[in-house]
């Protein structure tokens, strides 16, 4: 449950909020296409990050809040929607390791988490 602050922050954004949840709920789908599956843990969260900072800040800059606060508050809303969408629907629905698979011929879809 988001606090009250939150809950203001977002409001006063109206719209843009809309879209910069919509950014971050597709940004997963977007992100396994670009990423390789031999890549290292740290590289491939790297490489998220980096797509976040990029994409919130062209979000950012087409709605008329690039400043640094309305920055800041781009890349938190992205960040924090991009992980909770692949960590709960995403990846355990199998739709990005999919996605990944279907880019890169040879690999089988399976992540580091999942070899063993």
């Amino acid at each position: 449950m988001m606090d009250a602050a939150t809950l203001s922050t977002l409001s006063a954004l109206g719209p843009v909020a809309l879209w910069l949840m919509a950014v971050g709920f597709f940004s997963p789908l977007v992100i396994a296409v670009i990423q390789q599956a031999a890549w290292s843990a740290r590289r491939k969260s790297v490489t998220a990050f980096l797509f976040y900072l990029v994409v919130a800040a062209v979000t950012a800059w087409l709605n008329g809040i690039f400043s640094a606060v309305g920055l800041v508050t781009a890349v938190l809303v992205v960040f924090v929607v991009a992980a909770n969408a692949y960590k709960a629907l995403w990846k355990p629905t199998g739709v990005a390791p999919a996605i990944e698979a279907a880019i890169l011929p040879g690999n089988d879809g399976k992540h580091e988490a999942g070899a063993a």
